[in-house]
């Protein structure tokens, strides 16, 4: 592999595991030029990149070249224009497209290439009515998910079908990290705070993510509330992502608790087994490649972290696939699980908690869960306790139908069938099932 490749290589797995803003900011315009003795220099376009580079993530890219060759090396960073003066553009493939226009949408994030599942069809489905009736079903409408669970890919896909339907429409998209920036730029210069208000107030649709970031800043929580304010009277859609329901975000105004609160809240949970396995084959297939699904499921099984991370063992295993032709694919597999810290545990969950909890949230008994009563009010929650046995332990459906009365393994794989064509069906139901998830973990 040439140092290009290797570089192109070494973006590829630091993307999924830097923020979009930061990545975008730092890394597009670098350049490995060298690799000597144990040295890898890096060409900077600026002395404000090499020292960011340096400080906050030379860690990062170190390990990631020791990944992919097997070799330590001291990085150094240079400014060097002359090496990056006339760029060839790097293509790595669509999940890495990040060309950006005024409004600051990334274009590859689509509805269609956003792969829907349990934990985020509710969000999906609200994220799709707002595009239809913008400013009035869902307003606000607010994804709150952890890191990677694709809360940031849904705020684009909305910003990007508004362009699509009407491309004079004025959208922005910020995170408010940069609001907050900007907002302080703005009363620095007197001239500028009044175009900084029209820039944000005049728009049709505002996007604004992480709004966690607007906790315990009084002067940007003043300024977004009368920003919010006007364009919710106005009739604009408003889109928000956070890490946490609104009033569960420390120091955040309550009266932009109530107006975040005032809409539609959605969660998306991490994905289960049947989303991990489809998410994984889309993304091999938007990078050109090929595996077996046996491989896939096998990758699937084992990684129970969020997209993000996914997406970084499947690139692990793609570039494995490209330079250890002769190991097999099974083998590789088993390596890129044994050097990722977010595998399934063996058990991650005790059965026993599971039951409980269980029996606790459906008002049953362990006796009528194990029993052989068949009424809907206990096969309901039988069947989603076989669902849970499965997604958070490593059990065999044989043990799982054991714990459950010594059903066979037949009854229980229909059992988990059932209640997963039940929970796409009633969002409730879903909700419920993923609540008792959460807990447990």
């Amino acid at each position: 592999m040439d140092k290009n490749e290797l570089w192109k290589n070494t973006l590829a797995a630091l993307e999924v595991e830097i923020s979009k803003a930061n990545f975008a900011a730092f890394f597009p315009k670098t350049k490995l030029i060298s690799l000597n003795q144990g040295k890898a220099m890096i060409a900077c376009p600026s002395s404000l990149i090499a020292e960011r580079l340096t400080k906050r993530y030379a860690r990062m890219i170190k390990e990631t070249l020791t990944d992919l060759t097997g070799k330590n090396y001291h990085l150094a960073f240079e400014v060097r224009r002359s090496y990056l003066s006339s760029p060839k553009p790097t293509n790595l493939g669509p999940l890495f497209s990040h060309l950006r226009d005024n409004t600051g949408l990334v274009p590859a994030y689509t509805f269609e290439n956003f792969v829907v599942g349990l934990s985020n069809q509710l969000a999906y489905t609200a994220a799709h009515s707002v595009t239809d009736q913008p400013g009035s079903l869902h307003n606000p409408l607010l994804f709150y998910a952890g890191v990677g669970l694709g809360k940031t890919h849904l705020m684009h896909a909305i910003g990007n079908a508004f362009k699509a339907k009407d491309p004079k429409a004025r959208i922005r998209y910020c995170p408010a990290e940069s609001f907050t920036n900007e907002m302080i730029e703005a009363i620095q210069s007197r001239r500028t705070a009044a175009q900084f208000r029209k820039r944000f107030r005049s728009i049709d649709l505002l996007l604004v993510d992480d709004i966690q970031f607007l906790a315990g800043r009084e002067a940007t929580q003043e300024e977004f509330f009368n920003t919010f304010n006007q364009l919710y009277l106005s009739g604009k859609q408003i889109v928000l992502t956070s890490d946490h329901r609104p009033w569960e975000i420390r120091k955040l105004e309550a009266r932009l608790v109530s107006r975040f609160s005032g809409g539609m809240i959605t969660d998306i949970q991490p994905p289960d087994l049947d989303l991990r396995f489809a998410i994984l084959k889309q993304k091999t297939k938007e990078r050109g490649a090929t595996l077996n699904d046996k491989i896939v499921l096998a990758l699937a099984e084992q990684l129970v972290g969020s997209i993000r991370q996914l997406e970084g063992a499947l690139t692990q295993l793609l570039l494995l696939v490209q330079t250890h032709r002769e190991t097999t694919p099974e083998e590789l597999v088993n390596l890129v699980i044994q050097n990722n810290s977010f595998h399934q545990p063996s058990i991650s969950v005790s059965p026993k908690a599971i039951l409980g909890e269980i029996c606790r949230q459906f008002k049953t008994s362990r006796e009528e869960l194990t029993g052989p009563n068949r009424s809907s009010e206990v096969v309901l929650p039988r069947q989603a306790a076989m669902y849970l046995l499965r997604e958070l332990t490593s059990l065999s459906l044989k043990k799982v139908g054991e714990l459950l009365g010594g059903r066979d393994h037949s009854t229980t794989l229909y059992g988990i069938k059932t209640i997963k064509q039940r929970m796409k069906a009633d969002p409730i139901l879903h909700r419920q099932v993923e609540m008792i998830k959460t807990s447990l973990q």
